[in-house]
């Protein structure tokens, strides 16, 4: 089959969940399928595979923006006759070709008109698609409050490459502090402030114990110089910008995941149970749902509950472990390719018909 791919952004060059998403299912469509993609450019055109055809965005206002893209699709759509269009970004020009919409998550403001507003927009535009896809149960019960029938909404799991994520040999006799992660991109709603009282208001015993890492993409300076303030003086260090994440996955002993707001598929969670460590979790619907309960939670923006987490599976290794073998078992029995792929392929099949 002959699909045209739209992504409004990809990592490296723009950091996201739902980029990220996109990017690894057009690696795995490209398997299957002959595939041209189409992807807006915020910052550096050498950050994307050549092969792929890129839309300068950096600059430009957000309509001008969605109009760039939008004018670049059509003259891909065009050129390569797709019979089938797969999009992440739901402003699309006319097309002749059936399309699926991918969302990761909505990302609508919460409450007032504008929210109102642009939640009929995107019901009004999704609707012009065969099927639109999400990532968990909860965010298919936001898009059909939108307005979109049900029998259009499609619930296919985030899905980990268990060849670049999985578990690496450790040092038996390992010595040190036990290493804590909090991965994520670098904002307020992921909830790296939270990591770093949590550490700080450990007892000092325990406190002599653990190591925390920040790492991830900035995406707000501010908050970034705010964090390095709060964690002056505690065992925190920062990796910012790393170009792999699965390196300090494998190499952590307790994944820390804050996050204040909600997300479609925690993303970063998946991959740290697949790599053998044991995620402490905001306790969130959609993610809740991506680590099927594995692991501990905590209620969103407590961060008296994520220290009291974190000061648990310090003090039991034996815990840690059982969780990290639970985990690893979720991962691979519900969000590897070969499992994840299939339906992708009976969405996609049934769209082009």
């Amino acid at each position: 089959m002959k699909i045209l791919m739209v992504a409004s952004s990809l990592p490296p060059d723009r950091w996201s969940g739902a980029g990220r998403a996109l990017r690894d299912l057009w690696g795995q469509a490209r398997r299957h399928h002959e595939v041209r993609l189409v992807t807006g450019c915020w910052r550096d055109r050498a950050a994307l595979p050549p092969d792929v055809s890129a839309v300068v965005m950096n600059g430009l206002p957000g309509p001008r923006a969605q109009a760039a893209l939008a004018s670049a699709v059509w003259a891909e759509a065009r050129r390569f006759r797709p019979e089938l269009v797969l999009s992440g970004s739901v402003v699309l020009p006319p097309l002749s070709a059936p399309i699926v919409l991918a969302t990761h998550d909505l990302r609508l403001p919460q409450g007032g008109a504008a929210a109102a507003l642009r939640g009929r927009v995107f019901g009004a535009l999704a609707r012009r698609a065969r099927a639109v896809v999400t990532t968990s149960v909860g965010s298919a019960a936001d898009l059909t409050a939108l307005g979109l029938p049900s029998s259009l909404v499609r619930v296919v799991p985030g899905a980990v490459d268990l060849e670049h994520f999985h578990p690496a040999p450790r040092a038996a006799a390992a010595q040190g502090p036990l290493s804590v992660l909090c991965a994520g991109r670098i904002l307020p709603a992921k909830g790296q402030h939270l990591a770093i009282d949590a550490v700080a208001r450990l007892d000092r015993a325990r406190k002599a114990q653990v190591r925390l890492t920040i790492a991830g993409a900035v995406v707000d300076p501010v908050y970034l110089d705010q964090l390095r303030v709060q964690a002056w003086g505690q065992p925190v260090e920062f990796v910012l910008g790393p170009p792999l994440l699965a390196p300090h996955l494998q190499a952590a002993d307790i994944v820390l995941l804050p996050s204040i707001a909600e997300s479609g598929f925690c993303t970063t969670a998946v991959e740290a149970m697949a790599c053998g460590a044991p995620v402490i979790w905001s306790d969130r619907p959609a993610t809740r749902e991506a680590v099927g309960g594995v692991g501990q939670s905590f209620p969103p923006g407590d961060g008296d509950g994520l220290r009291a987490a974190l000061r648990s599976w310090i003090d039991a290794p034996e815990a840690r472990a059982e969780a990290a073998q639970r985990g690893l078992a979720h991962v691979r029995g519900n969000n590897g390719w070969d499992t994840v792929w299939p339906r992708w392929e009976e969405v996609l099949a049934a769209a082009a018909r």
